[in-house]
């Protein structure tokens, strides 16, 4: 069962409209010649060997007949995400994640928040390496001016600390595309510095670092600094003289290092290149490490706690796990 969030938006009556839609699960409508809606979703249900980009191409031509689909899968991911786990291969709702963001539909907010704050490894099983590559642009696209959700995310210590990294993420990226004021969001991460955040070092204060020094940190260089002292902050990962480099090179260079990989704006050239669909790269990941099942493909499972196979010595999570 997800964690409960008091911060999460509720399901609106624009959600309920769309899933009571005539173009909802069932319906062989199609906005134009083409495939038809139930083809498409047969195509991404599950994992295909090569990128299925016609099926693709033909949801993002019919977004009105696909979002009710979309969101409908989203919403019983949300529900119950380990029965998505069991499903071999099972991929409709990676495509609906990185659809619903390029359409910016709103509808799928609750349903993202509900899904990802589900404690434990249960957001790796579902949704594999998104959660670190692209999490934070897929809520970016569809929060709209509503972020708290994502600060509850960030504050509930139940959710899982890469989720927790990539909602601080979001708060930049918003920053970045003038979506959000930084004040505010400077404001909030001192508020987390300085009492909100459990005081343990975890792999969300290395985070926190990293997203100060991309909203470039003069006012929070103090906050920084106790951080340091205190041993919350992983140093292989960001240390003081990274912090000095930011503020050297400026805040302008900051802002827009921030938004390096901007907003989602074409599923296929998102996900044609994964390495699940390539037969090479498919190859070689089958004699590798991976921390997730179905969405990129089945291999062994490596426990982000144990030891990392590289033989560093390091847990999996703390080392080729990030």
């Amino acid at each position: 069962m997800a964690a409960s969030n008091t911060h999460a938006p509720p399901r609106t009556e624009h959600v309920r409209r769309l899933l009571r839609s005539p173009h909802s699960v069932g319906s062989l409508h199609w906005s134009k010649p083409g495939i038809k809606i139930e083809d498409i979703k047969t195509q991404l249900e599950t994992h295909q060997r090569t990128f299925p980009e016609a099926a693709v191409r033909a949801a993002m031509a019919q977004r009105e007949a696909m979002t009710p689909l979309l969101l409908e899968c989203l919403q019983a991911t949300a529900d119950d995400p380990r029965k998505v786990v069991k499903v071999d291969g099972a991929m409709l709702h990676m495509y609906a994640m990185y659809l619903l963001a390029q359409f910016r539909e709103r509808a799928a907010y609750p349903m993202l928040v509900q899904l990802f704050s589900t404690p434990g490894e249960v957001c790796f099983d579902v949704a594999g390496d998104l959660v670190t590559e692209d999490l934070d642009r897929i809520l970016a696209a569809v929060c709209g001016e509503d972020v708290d959700p994502i600060k509850g995310m960030i504050e509930n210590r139940a959710v899982n600390e890469y989720v927790r990294s990539a909602c601080l993420r979001v708060l930049v990226t918003l920053v970045a595309r003038r979506e959000l004021e930084r004040a505010s969001v400077v404001a909030y991460f001192s508020s987390l510095f300085n009492g909100t955040l459990e005081r343990e070092p975890d792999f969300l204060w290395t985070s926190l670092v990293t997203a100060c020094c991309d909203l470039y940190p003069e006012e929070l260089l103090p906050d920084i600094e106790r951080a340091f002292d205190a041993g919350l902050v992983d140093t292989i990962f960001v240390g003081r003289a990274c912090v000095a480099r930011v503020m050297s090179e400026g805040k302008e260079r900051a802002l827009r290092y921030a938004d390096r990989k901007g907003p989602i704006e074409d599923t296929v050239s998102e996900m044609s290149w994964w390495a699940s669909f390539r037969e090479d790269d498919r190859k070689a990941a089958h004699q590798a490490p991976t921390i997730a099942q179905g969405a990129r493909g089945k291999a062994v499972k490596v426990g982000r706690n144990e030891p990392c196979p590289c033989g560093s010595g390091q847990k999996f999570k703390k080392c080729c796990g990030r």
